[in-house]
């Protein structure tokens, strides 16, 4: 739907660096990219002194974190590529994962994480001696350091014989462009108590829990685990005698009740807890192990609005397994908790009953790989998975007949093990829309997923949906924007899922950043169900590269800003006739400039509707306030409007800023004219007419213009008009004595009209065939001694 989107980015990043703007020092830094945070965490109720890199923050201007509670004191900024800030921390703010932007005067930043940490923060220790000794610390401390490269960093504690202590490295999360997967060991004496790469719970960032065997100093050792690693390799690591189970089960609840759930994976044993689960469901309910000492991140757990039913044992087969006697909608849930275990859910459907069966582990931090299979009361497996565009399960299944069946959960490699817990939601189908705004460049997912908005301008992105059992046309409804700036957006019709969305900022909006939602609304919603709504913003925090990303994060808001002046602004102009049916069109972009901005201006239309196409990055030159774009419509386009406008960028000194015009309507029409053209031949250095069978589809007013088109090298014709009168038109094509001698079957004809003073254009007439002959020796002889003017 938008390819040339692609193209532009990629294409304008290397131009943006070759332009030369006239504008004064103090000009944009161009759309900002925070790549890293040192350290990339802080003390609640603390505050932390940090250095972020990345390109263009040299105007940086604020923080927008993912909930209230932090505030940053900007400290210093160097020309374009790092500025320290000091961010306090709220004592109430929630402990783990949080999510920032950087604002800058001239655009918003990709995501970023800062995790909140309940203990003091306690830097790594400098030191020459090598291979550097062991830090001492107080337990219940969060240290921060680097081990580039084959680097080891070690710090000790002391424990009594009996006393938990975990550890938590937060090392991958914090890297964006370089791959930083680290290694912690924990050894006493030299003995090694664990050693711990990977874990599920925190993806390819380890956590360890141990009792300690005996009294004594135990060495918590952090290292990239290839011995090599690339760039800063920053880490934070949570050292203390808080529990640190990895898995909860049931891995979610009813939403609003008070639910008994077991907190797996610590090393002291399993914690019984009780969890009032909140009122609404929510993918994402954050549980925080109740015990002496907080837990610096918490377990993830799902809450749904139907009930539990969890499973029995024994429930590994069809033989046995566990009865489910109410209705759906429901969650199964249990534990594969050895090698080759499966669990089986006994379930009865009847004829043409279709439900949903939606796995929960990989999401909710569990290592099961799920595959999920259905049997009838024969033993016939009906349907199978393993995943589904994801890593967890999903089918959709209708039933054959009235009876009972069978649903199964195991590991696809067959593994098990305490902590690989699953929750198998079963429901019936449930319409939904939902709404994002997609990624445009390839291997960049973040790359323009933000809307910064100039004072007294424009900015314009896509905006998709996602419709699940539920069509026809779509209302978008953004809430929450900030004062002063405005939306435009056309419906979504039912035959496409993007459609460009154009915010625009008053001249005196106040500078801000804040969240946005996007509701997706059905202009016809069914009347017997209700269909759920909302933003799912998928961000790939750590990508790699064509693979799956390493961690990603799901938003249900946006980030927007409104950022200083820029000094241009483009409007396209509106076109008066429609774009025809195998025709083309030139849209009209004008730029007002200010101060003595003179730069050159790259354009491209935002969004193609479905049979458009258009030319790709085009420009506004240097010193000249008009420019096109154009756009061109397959025999297919659907006859109807589109709302499409055109982004612009622009360099005015230290890098590229977006922007755009306002959305106009795109008009298809069908071709007024059709016809055929005539099979002929001519020999080379003669002349012949061809002439092309004219077929009235509208009547027109006035004279057109036809063009003969897709000759042969070196035969030329005449251009000639016609009347809605004409029944045929003729042309004289002379052949040069190099025109190639074949059959040369690719003309055309080209039709045009002026009617408002702008151009209609269309093509028709294709496959005609023209026979160039090699000329007859007495012709070739009169050519050659003809006079030479």
């Amino acid at each position: 739907m938008f390819p040339v989107l692609n193209r532009f980015d990629r294409v304008t990043r290397g131009a943006a660096a070759l332009s030369c703007c006239f504008v004064a020092a103090t000009a944009f830094a161009g759309s900002p990219h925070a790549t890293y945070m040192y350290p990339g965490g802080g003390q609640r109720g603390g505050e932390i002194e940090v250095t972020c890199s990345g390109q263009n923050l040299g105007d940086v201007r604020e923080f927008l974190f993912d909930e209230p509670g932090f505030t940053a004191e900007i400290l210093s900024a160097d020309a374009t590529n790092t500025f320290k800030a000091k961010i306090h921390v709220a004592p109430d703010v929630r402990l783990g994962e949080h999510t920032y932007r950087v604002i800058t005067k001239s655009g918003v930043s990709d995501l970023r994480l800062f995790y909140v940490t309940p203990f003091p923060m306690v830097a790594e220790a400098e030191s020459k001696v090598k291979p550097k000794p062991a830090q001492h610390i107080d337990l219940n401390t969060t240290v921060y350091g680097h081990t580039p490269e084959d680097t080891r960093v070690s710090y000790e504690v002391d424990l009594k014989k009996g006393q938990r202590m975990s550890v938590e490295v937060i090392g991958l999360r914090l890297h964006t462009e370089v791959v930083y997967d680290p290694r912690v060991t924990i050894t006493q004496d030299g003995t090694i108590i664990a050693d711990v790469d990977d874990c599920s719970f925190s993806r390819q960032d380890p956590v360890a829990s141990i009792v300690a065997p005996q009294d004594g100093k135990y060495v918590i050792t952090v290292r990239d685990t290839t011995n090599s690693g690339q760039g800063p390799c920053s880490y934070l690591m949570n050292i203390g005698t808080f529990a640190r189970p990895v898995a909860v089960y049931p891995a979610g609840g009813p939403a609003g009740q008070d639910l008994k759930v077991t907190l797996l994976g610590d090393a002291a044993g399993p914690i019984a807890q009780t969890v009032k689960l909140p009122e609404k469901p929510t993918d994402k309910f954050l549980l925080y192990t109740n015990q002496e000492q907080p837990t610096p991140q918490p377990n993830v757990m799902r809450v749904s609005d139907f009930p539990n039913v969890l499973a029995t044992k024994p429930d590994k087969d069809i033989a046995h397994p566990t009865v489910v006697n109410q209705e759906f909608p429901l969650a199964l849930n249990g534990i594969i908790e050895a090698k080759d275990d499966m669990d089986c859910f006994k379930f009865k459907a009847t004829k043409d009953q279709t439900l949903d069966f939606t796995v929960y582990a990989r999401r909710l931090n569990s290592p099961l790989d799920s595959y999920l299979e259905i049997y009838n009361e024969k033993g016939s497996r009906l349907a199978v998975n393993d995943d589904s565009g994801g890593p967890d399960s999903y089918l959709r299944w209708k039933a054959p007949a009235d009876g009972n069946y069978f649903v199964t959960v195991s590991d696809q490699l067959r593994r098990g093990g305490k902590d690989f817990v699953y929750r198998l939601e079963v429901t019936p189908v449930r319409p939904a829309l939902t709404a994002w705004l997609p990624p445009i460049t390839i291997n960049q997912n973040q790359d323009r997923r933000e809307v910064p908005v100039p004072k007294g301008n424009r900015y314009a992105y896509l905006v998709r949906i996602k419709r699940a059992d539920v069509g026809g046309d779509v209302q978008l409804q953004p809430e929450g924007l900030p004062a002063g700036v405005t939306y435009s957006v056309p419906t979504v019709d039912k035959s496409v899922d993007t459609v460009p969305m154009v915010f625009e900022a008053t001249a005196d909006a106040a500078e801000t950043a804040k969240h946005f939602e996007i509701e997706p609304k059905p202009l016809d919603p069914p009347k017997d169900t209700k269909v759920t709504t909302g933003v799912e913003h998928d961000v790939e925090i750590v990508e790699n590269g064509n693979q799956r990303p390493y961690y990603t994060l799901h938003e249900h808001n946006m980030p927007i800003a409104v950022t200083d002046e820029i000094p241009v602004k483009i409007s396209v102009v509106q076109p008066k006739v429609p774009l025809l049916q195998t025709g083309s069109m030139n849209l009209k972009v004008v730029a007002e400039r200010k101060n003595d901005f003179k730069g050159p201006i790259n354009i491209a239309l935002l969004y193609s509707p479905p049979g458009i196409g258009n030319a790709g990055i085009q420009q506004i030159k240097e010193n000249e306030n008009e420019g096109a774009v154009t756009v061109s419509a397959n025999a297919n386009a659907p006859l109807q409007k589109w709302k499409v406008c055109v982004v612009g960028n622009a360099d005015f000194g230290k890098g590229v800023v977006w922007f755009s015009t306002q959305l106009i309507d795109l008009e298809i029409g069908a071709p007024l004219l059709g016809g055929q053209l005539v099979r002929t031949f001519v020999d080379q250095g003669d002349s012949t007419t061809m002439t092309v069978k004219l077929d009235l589809k509208t009547e027109f007013e006035g004279k057109a213009k036809l063009q003969l088109l897709g000759l042969p090298p070196g035969a030329t014709s005449d251009e000639v008009e016609i009347t809605k009168d004409d029944k045929e038109a003729k042309f004289t094509v002379k052949a040069d004595k190099s025109t190639p001698v074949a059959q040369h079957k690719q003309l055309f004809c080209r039709f045009s009209l002026l009617k408002d003073g702008e151009e209609m254009v269309s093509t028709f007439a294709n496959g005609g065939i023209l026979r160039v002959d090699k000329a007859t020796p007495s012709k070739a002889v009169a050519q050659a001694d003809s006079p030479k003017k």
